[in-house]
C-alpha cells in the first residue's frame, strides 16, 4: 500500500507557523473559489449557447447536423492540442496528478496547468464531451494552493497542506458542498484526519455561492 502524504511536519507545528498557514489557506480558499466559481458560470453559459446552437442546425437538415459535428470536433481537437503542447499535466481528469504533486511535493509549472485546465475544461466540456467538472476543479484549486505556498517560500510540508486545501475548496465551490469538498480531500486524496488541517479552513470559506447547476 502506497504511503499516505504527511501534511504538516514538527516545524509547522508552532503557533507562529500554524497561523501563517491559516492565513494562507483563507486566501487559497477565497482565490480557489474565484477560479472555480467562474468556471462553472462560464460552462452554464456555454451549456445554454450551445443547446441554442444545436436548436438552429436542426433547421439546417444534413448541413446543421455536419456543422455541429464538425464544431464539436474542433472544439476538442483545440483543447487536446493545448493540453499537449502546453501542460501535458492536464490530460486525464487531473485528480491522479493531484495525488502524485501530494506525494512529491513537486510543483511543475502550475500557472499554466491551471490556464490549460481552465481553457481546455471550457473548450471540451462546453462543446459538448461528456466529461465532468469535478477533475478539472481540483486540480486547478491544488495548484493555486500549491502556486501561492511557493511565492511565499513555504516549506515542502506546507506547500502540501495548501495543495490539497486548494483542491478541497475548489471541489467545495464546484458542488456548493463545503464540508462535503473538504471530507472528499481528506478521505480520498489525503487519507487521514487533521483537526487543524488547512482543508478545513480552506473549503468552507468561499468568497460567494454559486446557484448555478
Amino acid at each position: 500500500m502506497a504511503e499516505r502524504p504527511r501534511l504538516l511536519s514538527d516545524e509547522t507545528r508552532s503557533p507562529r507557523s500554524l497561523f501563517a498557514l491559516a492565513a494562507l489557506s483563507i486566501a487559497v480558499g477565497a482565490f480557489a473559489g474565484l477560479v472555480v466559481a467562474a468556471f462553472r458560470l462560464l460552462l452554464q453559459s456555454a451549456n445554454g449557447w450551445r443547446t441554442s446552437f444545436i436548436l438552429r442546425a436542426h433547421d439546417w437538415g444534413l448541413f446543421g447536423f455536419l456543422w455541429v459535428t464538425l464544431s464539436i470536433a474542433l472544439l476538442a481537437s483545440l483543447a487536446a492540442w493545448l493540453v499537449a503542447r502546453v501542460a501535458p499535466e492536464t490530460a486525464g481528469s487531473g485528480i491522479p496528478h493531484v495525488e502524485r504533486l501530494l506525494r512529491s511535493g513537486s510543483l511543475g509549472k502550475p500557472h499554466f496547468i491551471i490556464s490549460v485546465k481552465f481553457l481546455g475544461g471550457l473548450l471540451a466540456i462546453g462543446g459538448g464531451l461528456v466529461l465532468g467538472r469535478e477533475g478539472p476543479s481540483v486540480q486547478m484549486g491544488s495548484e493555486i494552493g500549491h502556486l501561492i505556498g511557493s511565492v511565499f517560500q513555504r516549506n515542502r510540508d506546507e506547500c502540501r497542506a495548501l495543495l490539497a486545501a486548494g483542491a478541497g475548496a475548489s471541489l467545495a465551490t464546484a458542488f456548493n458542498a463545503p464540508f462535503a469538498g473538504a471530507i472528499f480531500v481528506l478521505e480520498e486524496l489525503v487519507g487521514h484526519f487533521v483537526l487543524r488541517s488547512p482543508i478545513l479552513i480552506s473549503a468552507p470559506f468561499r468568497p460567494f455561492s454559486c446557484s448555478v447547476s
